[in-house]
């Protein structure tokens, strides 16, 4: 028993920095469930962010008895045992050395990249007329190109609006959300044309689309600007694979 007294006395640094760690990352944790728990749209969502909060903090009291066990017996029982330890331990045998834990980053998640469409640009070849002086024909305007969303997964579509294309007022977006194990889908947006944004729910339903109307994007309550907008199909364990994202143009 002393010598195990010892052995937790001297690791008892490295203890302390490995629950420290672990308590950072449930802060984190904790944290992202909330966002979501403040996003979620039905019940059974927030539900499952009320349990795992509940295993937040579960873990947090584990990483206190941890701690306090440590330090207690690190302080008062190795006191307590050290004229033991030292009477005990041959100063001739090797001393057990443990490797260093290092902590392994978690893989980040692919992120689905949309490639951009190169506008097409109208030419006037009318031919002019060589008795007359010549008129300068004015140059049509170029207008982008609006092309259909390259989406990841074909569980979760946009087809309207295009991508890049400009719109005001009420905006129907159209496309496909369904799943094998299918629970609700949601229409998300955010500003700007970034794709690890923090998205703002303004839509969605609990039965499965294919190719028909999945909500309304009401333009007229934002800002001027680029917006990225999304479809996720959610399934019965909360999972979901890659949305379908598509930058449009509000202008009002």
């Amino acid at each position: 028993m002393g010598f195990l007294i010892q052995y937790v006395a001297d690791f008892a640094p490295w203890i302390y920095v490995v629950c420290g760690g672990v308590a950072l990352y449930q802060l984190y944790k904790a944290w992202y469930v909330r966002l979501e728990r403040r996003q979620a749209v039905f019940s059974l969502e927030r539900e499952k962010a009320m349990g795992d909060l509940y295993k937040i903090f579960l873990t947090a009291v584990l990483l206190l008895v941890v701690m306090g066990t440590t330090y207690f017996v690190s302080t008062t029982l190795a006191d307590a045992v050290q004229s033991v330890v030292t009477e005990t331990v041959d100063p001739a045998s090797p001393v057990l050395s443990l490797p260093t834990l290092t902590a392994t980053p978690l893989p980040a998640t692919p992120t689905p990249v949309i490639t951009p469409t190169a506008p097409a640009v109208a030419v006037d070849v009318t031919p002019q007329p060589v008795e007359a002086p010549v008129a300068v024909q004015p140059t049509a305007t170029p207008v982008p190109a609006v092309a259909q969303p390259i989406c990841p997964d074909s569980r979760a579509v946009i087809i309207s609006p295009g991508a890049g294309q400009t719109v005001s007022g009420a905006v129907s977006v159209q496309g496909t959300a369904v799943h094998e194990d299918f629970w609700y889908y949601k229409l998300e947006f955010t500003p700007g044309n970034g794709a690890n944004a923090a998205f703002g729910w303004f839509d969605g339903g609990e039965n499965q689309v294919r190719n028909g109307y999945l909500g309304s994007f009401n333009s007229g309550a934002v800002a001027n600007g680029t917006y990225t907008i999304r479809v996720v199909s959610v399934d019965s364990s909360g999972n979901f694979p890659p949305p379908c994202l598509v930058t449009i143009n509000v202008q009002n």
